[in-house]
């Protein structure tokens, strides 16, 4: 059987709906599959025709297209209908409810008679997450793209709370699957993690979307009640770090960014440090508090959203208010009461299990069966 997935981006370019792709891809690949992935020549930011055109990674077969135009994550090639109608692809897989792959693919899919999952990946962000043209262009997609979304066979939801996003829209809830992101078995002994009992780890992207100056406004707070307060940053920067770390410095506040950092190192982090911070008003999902939680390192959330099925409150994280004095209060309540910092360390690595990868992938696994 023959599968294509249609996505944004693809590896290298680093990303938690990139991960999935690439799980699914290759475990689909190890199980018999024929498997490509359609994707854009091009970086986040820049790096348009930067990359092979066509590669095999991982038995994977990559095509990246050349896009048409470009705008913030958004692409849009006119190469994708003549490329899906020259693979023939039995199972077609799209990636990101509102990109314009996801429109292209609907229109082939009566007229090449395959299957079409619509991945959502959960896009539901708020306003101040948004630039001005992203908000429009949501608010039309959703008001007039109805036609489209219910041509897909299944719609896979990250969460209920996008399942319900998605039903609201007037997608029939029948057909919607929700499949969470997983995380991989960690082997490391959390017992003997040596925890720098000030240190306030945020791994993930510097980005506008994930209102890190709620996190370092709130350290200014937290400087106040807690000896020698330590944040550290590590991720890819999106333009940002430059005006957070000036503003830290001027506030006499205790940042260190890492930059990008391998595996090992997020290990290391989650390992060595006290409490992880994720200060986004909306996530899709939030997979850096599956990892935190498999390491025994609970988790600082505010807003709401997937954060909340992923790490449910009182039991794999601390909720505090969206305010820096707010969020201050939960990182202080974290920092300095052991009995609450241990229950919720305990609790979520027992959460954490119903979400390893080698679960979740049959779940697709199954759901391809189904379409043979």
């Amino acid at each position: 059987m023959k599968t294509v997935h249609v996505a944004p981006f693809y590896a290298p370019v680093i990303g938690g709906v990139e991960e999935v792709v690439k799980r699914v891809a290759e475990h689909m690949v190890r199980r018999g599959y024929d498997v490509y992935v359609v994707t854009y020549n091009r970086l986040r930011h820049g790096g348009v025709g930067s990359l092979p055109r066509y590669e095999v990674v991982n038995g994977v077969h990559v095509i990246r297209l050349r896009p048409d135009f470009i705008w913030s994550h958004g692409s849009y090639s006119s190469e994708l209908p003549v490329v899906i109608r020259e693979l023939k692809p039995d199972i077609v897989h799209v990636h990101v409810w509102r990109h314009p792959h996801v429109f292209q693919i609907a229109r082939l899919k009566n007229s090449l008679k395959f299957k079409a999952f619509l991945h959502g990946h959960a896009p539901f962000h708020r306003f101040s997450q948004l630039d001005v043209i992203s908000l429009f262009y949501h608010h039309l997609v959703d008001l007039s793209g109805v036609k489209f979304l219910n041509l897909y066979d299944i719609y896979i939801a990250l969460t209920p709370y996008e399942a319900k996003k998605i039903s609201y829209l007037g997608f029939d809830r029948d057909r919607v699957v929700v499949i969470p992101n997983g995380v991989e078995e960690d082997k490391c002994n959390i017992n003997n993690a040596v925890r720098n009992e000030y240190q306030i780890l945020y791994l993930g992207r510097i980005s506008r979307s994930k209102n890190l100056k709620l996190l370092i406004k709130s350290m200014e707070y937290v400087n106040k009640e807690v000896k020698d307060p330590e944040l550290v940053l590590a991720g890819p920067d999106e333009g940002m770090i430059k005006d957070l770390t000036v503003y830290a410095k001027e506030k006499n506040l205790k940042i260190r960014y890492l930059g990008v950092v391998s595996e090992d190192e997020k290990h290391k982090l989650y390992l060595q440090s006290y409490v992880h911070a994720l200060p986004s008003l909306y996530e899709p999902f939030g997979i850096t508090l599956l990892e935190a939680a498999r390491h025994g390192l609970p988790s600082i959330i505010t807003g709401f959203g997937g954060q909340q099925y992923v790490a449910p409150p009182d039991i794999a994280s601390f909720w505090a208010k969206p305010t820096p004095k707010g969020f201050a209060e939960g990182l202080i309540k974290l920092l300095t009461d052991k009995s609450l910092w241990k229950k919720l360390s305990e609790n979520a690595v027992k959460w954490s299990k119903n979400f390893l990868w080698d679960m979740i992938l049959l779940r697709y696994e199954e759901l391809y069966k189904k379409f043979q």
